[in-house]
């Protein structure tokens, strides 16, 4: 079986995260899944009779190593003390080899930028903070992901801050995340508290723009999709033109850039359409609005 012939060959736990390119280089994305669930199952002692097994694995994939506590009955106890407290479990280790490949060939496939801005934050600018996001994700999984990763985890890496107990005990990324995916990169001022001055302006700046490109992917389809419904045509660059403002300056002064460039009819119905979305948006949203409430409070306080 070939599953069986590579996990003797390729001991996942025994590899360092910084070399996944030579894995690539052996196996596709496909055979790589199979490598990591197949070493999962051996780590945990894992047999065809455990009726959790499939679930077990699932669920350490997409919510990382905190979700084993949810199976402590399936797992024998000495195993599950030691994969569950260990900082440097082969548990771990293989999570975060498998959360790596995730970001670099899932999110990173169409975004040569994000595998760009990866390698500087993992060999260059900041390495630490790296690979405690690595970590951080090896151990949640997908709960600080939110519903677009890559915009996600270029925040994390650039808010240092916005350390494992700001996370769990306050709202300011819940806060970050709905003024950014509103009000564009500007609004990121407001949490200066919690990124470096100098990272902070050079993402304003554009002059290291991983942020923005970030945003402006964020922005896309929606914006798209309101174009398309307010039947306005790409002419003279506008997606392009009015994107990139979305992308800085958020929804509502974005959106000014076309104003000129169609017909009023048109640009109303836009503001119709967009007006509708930012609600929808705000009902679904899963944004503490105690936390929202402190937060302006607090803003108000210090202003």
């Amino acid at each position: 079986h070939k599953i069986d012939q590579l996990a003797e060959i390729s001991d996942l736990t025994k590899m360092d995260c910084s070399s996944s390119e030579n894995v690539d280089n052996i196996i596709d994305s496909g055979d790589m899944l199979r490598l990591i669930t197949n070493e999962l199952i051996k780590i945990l002692m894992l047999d065809d009779d455990d009726e959790n097994k499939d679930k077990i694995v699932n669920d350490l994939l997409e919510h990382g190593r905190q979700s084993l506590t949810n199976y402590e009955e399936d797992i024998i106890p000495e195993i599950y003390k030691e994969q569950i407290n260990s900082n440097d479990s082969e548990l771990i280790k293989s999570l975060k080899k498998y959360f790596q490949l995730k970001w670099e060939k899932q999110y990173g496939l169409s975004n040569e930028w994000f595998i760009s801005f990866l390698k500087q934050y993992k060999n260059k600018k900041h390495p630490d903070l790296y690979e405690y996001v690595l970590t951080r994700t090896a151990e949640h999984g997908n709960k600080y992901m939110k519903n677009y990763p890559i915009l996600s985890i270029v925040l994390q890496l650039l808010f240092e801050d916005i350390d494992d107990k700001c996370l769990k005990e306050k709202c300011v990324f819940d806060d970050l995340w709905f003024s950014i995916t509103n009000d564009g990169l500007k609004s990121i001022t407001k949490y200066s508290d919690y990124i470096i001055a100098e990272i902070m302006n050079e993402q304003i700046n554009k002059k290291q723009p991983g942020l923005f490109q970030a945003l402006r992917e964020f922005y896309r389809q929606d914006l798209f999709q309101l174009f398309k419904q307010s039947d306005i045509t790409d002419n003279q660059n506008l997606y392009d033109l009015v994107l990139d403002n979305i992308a800085e300056h958020g929804w509502i002064n974005g959106i000014k850039t076309i104003q000129d460039k169609i017909t009023p009819k048109r640009y109303k119905i836009l503001l119709e359409n967009i007006d509708l979305f930012l609600k929808r948006r705000r009902g679904n949203s899963n944004l503490n609005l105690s936390c929202l409430l402190d937060f302006t409070r607090n803003q108000i306080y210090h202003s």
